[in-house]
């Protein structure tokens, strides 16, 4: 955990010396708040504290309300409702004229409240922003779990288990943000690294697996920007 700390601090300190060095071109006079809506292709493996088993988690839209602090450091907050379903089955011949059907199935559903903060790193092109972005999401799920063996058309029920709990996430990554209009932006961003805060930060082959995405567009109240 030391390592990861000190590796973001020393990313954070990195970030703020190229952005001194590159000044904003592209807005002038903004009004500082948006709103925003982005459409996800990441997911969550989740762990619950206390509980031997855990879920996955996928949102695929969240929508939020940002302020640009500076020109070049803005935050944003938001929230995104996620699902996961996941069967497993398989057939057991015991004899030629007798089947045993096995079911392992895992079904989650939970809300997000992803807080983001983005610097701007530096200017590829006159409006086009090259930025670096980090994000905690704490999360609420509920995991329901559940094995049954169907015999000659009777199903038993061998187990079944509803946990639920708090994840929080730590996400980082790069993005890409260029103005459509005075009032719309559109954005990508490509996540690199991910952390759960209830495996102590450690780093997995897990989900949001590196190469998560996200596609977003944002509204400015009363922008003004130079043609």
């Amino acid at each position: 955990m030391k390592t990861l700390f000190l590796s973001l601090l020393l990313s954070l300190s990195t970030l703020v010396a190229v952005a001194q060095v590159n000044p904003d071109i592209a807005v002038q006079n903004y009004k500082p708040f948006y709103i925003g809506i982005n459409g996800l292709a990441i997911g969550y493996d989740l762990e619950y504290k206390n509980e031997s088993k855990g879920g996955n988690i996928q949102p695929y839209t969240s929508i939020y309300f940002g302020y640009n602090i500076t020109k070049r450091i803005r935050i944003q907050a938001g929230v995104w409702y996620g699902t996961d379903s996941r069967d497993f089955g398989s057939v057991y011949v015991e004899s030629a004229d007798k089947l045993i059907y096995y079911s392992d199935i895992s079904k989650t559903k939970g809300v997000g409240v992803p807080i983001t903060a983005d610097l701007v790193l530096f200017y590829p092109f006159k409006k086009l922003q090259f930025y670096g972005t980090a994000m905690l999401t704490p999360m609420y799920s509920t995991t329901l779990a559940e094995k049954s063996e169907t015999r000659d058309g009777v199903k038993t029920i061998t187990y079944r288990e509803k946990t639920s709990g708090i994840n929080t996430y730590l996400t980082g990554g790069l993005g890409l943000k260029y103005p459509v209009s005075k009032r719309f932006d559109t954005y990508f961003n490509y996540y690199v690294i991910s952390r759960n805060f209830n495996r102590g930060l450690r780093p997995r082959d897990e989900y949001p697996y590196p190469g998560s995405l996200a596609l977003g567009f944002n509204y400015n109240f009363n922008l003004k920007r130079e043609k």
